[in-house]
């Protein structure tokens, strides 16, 4: 089957009522998309269009030209493709499956300011070719699998703000980091915040640690580069700026078990209005911040 259009964005509403079988999800800024081709497919288009596209293999062949460069796809290697990069030719045998992640290109674009300050690039190159076997590549493809699997639940974890927002950030950073040659100046050492900056960034997560907080977030509000607010809770409080919203959020849930109705309330409940989805680990990190289980403190409530 060869279907032309002028973006991918456009092939991709060409798809719909097709044999192609397309499953969408949104995680903020980011679309998700599991997509299955029953047959042999092949899409030209014009142009990429006004966001980035990774394509990530999950079986079968894919094999696509971009930029004057050819790429094919396998379990250890993705394929990006830029907007307003030329024309694109993909095929995918048949019974081929593929995940394929789209980011807005202003959010690239401001990620890269926050990570590199004026050091970004206008416009960032990143490579074809992703590797997935191994290093920043691997990392992030497994992020990747995990949140699209997560986000898929129906009245999920993910569907709540405060847990949805922080994975938008790591993901959008991390693909960065994967792919962009200014990985090396990522790497550079930083400044460090003053302390005006850490105080004020503190006031922003005490005044409603529930909130769905974001290192790049609490940099925006300090004016500061994210790597700057950083090192400047380091050596200041000696912590990461998420660490001290885990913190904080730890500190009122367990205020919230002490004043609680133990007949009422549960742990659980507690545990994941302030954002903490994995309650085995709730219960540990409360037992070595304030030397007992959280049920404990519930009920000895009063």
């Amino acid at each position: 089957m060869l279907v032309r259009s002028r973006t991918i964005e456009e092939a991709g509403r060409l798809q719909v009522g097709s044999s192609v079988v397309y499953r969408p999800a949104q995680l903020g800024s980011i679309a998700l998309g599991e997509v299955l081709y029953p047959h042999d497919y092949t899409l030209e288009c014009e142009d990429i269009g006004s966001a980035y596209f990774v394509q990530v293999p999950v079986a079968g062949r894919f094999e696509a030209r971009h930029r004057g460069r050819t790429v094919v796809g396998s379990r250890d290697v993705a394929a990006v493709f830029a907007p307003e990069g030329g024309s694109f030719l993909g095929r995918w045998s048949a019974d081929s499956r593929a995940l394929c992640v789209r980011f807005d290109a202003a959010s690239v674009r401001t990620a890269l300011e926050r990570m590199l300050g004026d050091q970004a690039p206008e416009r960032p190159v990143l490579d074809l070719r992703l590797t997935t076997a191994n290093g920043y590549g691997r990392s992030w493809l497994d992020l990747l699998l995990s949140v699209n699997r997560q986000v898929r639940v129906v009245d999920g974890l993910l569907s709540q703000p405060m847990m949805a927002a922080p994975l938008v950030d790591s993901l959008l950073t991390g693909f960065l980091l994967a792919t962009a040659p200014a990985r090396s100046a990522v790497l550079e050492p930083a400044a460090v915040a003053r302390p005006a900056a850490v105080r004020s960034a503190v006031e922003l997560i005490e005044a409603d640690p529930r909130a769905p907080l974001t290192l790049s977030m609490l940099a925006d509000h300090c004016a500061v580069g994210t790597r700057t607010l950083q090192n400047g809770f380091r050596r200041h409080l000696g912590m990461a700026p998420m660490a001290y919203v885990r913190e904080a959020r730890l500190r009122r849930a367990h205020d919230e078990l002490r004043a609680a109705d133990p007949g009422t309330e549960t742990v659980a409940a507690v545990a994941q209005r302030w954002g903490f989805a994995h309650l085995g680990r709730f219960a540990a990190v409360h037992k070595e911040r304030y030397g007992q289980t959280p049920l404990r403190t519930l009920h000895s409530a009063g």
